[in-house]
């Protein structure tokens, strides 16, 4: 099983709807009986303003760490980095740990 991004908002509907259970940094998908390591991270949505994505960061997921090593700031639901700024969504990068 490969990595997975999982957004704020479907984390709490899978808590809620029992199908994840959440212990510290990790989390059980219960259905499939498997955990992942979870690292706060963000999806890059589109950019503000859809221009041009000359950092080729549309679609891709950053972990928090990578964003400050970028030299990127979060505000809210937006990433400002270098010159551009992108609609983001918040969440967690899942790494599958060994069944």
């Amino acid at each position: 099983m490969s990595r997975l991004f999982i957004s704020v908002d479907r984390l709490d509907a899978w808590g809620a709807e029992g199908r994840a259970a959440l212990e510290g940094d990790s989390m059980t998908l219960t259905e499939l009986g498997r955990k992942f390591t979870m690292t706060p991270a963000v999806c890059f949505v589109k950019t503000t303003a859809n221009d041009d994505d000359p950092y080729d960061l549309v679609g891709r997921v950053r972990s928090k760490k990578q964003l400050e090593e970028m030299g990127a700031e979060q505000l809210a639901n937006s990433v400002i980095y270098q010159d551009m700024a992108y609609d983001v969504i918040d969440g967690f990068m899942g790494e599958p740990l060994p069944p």
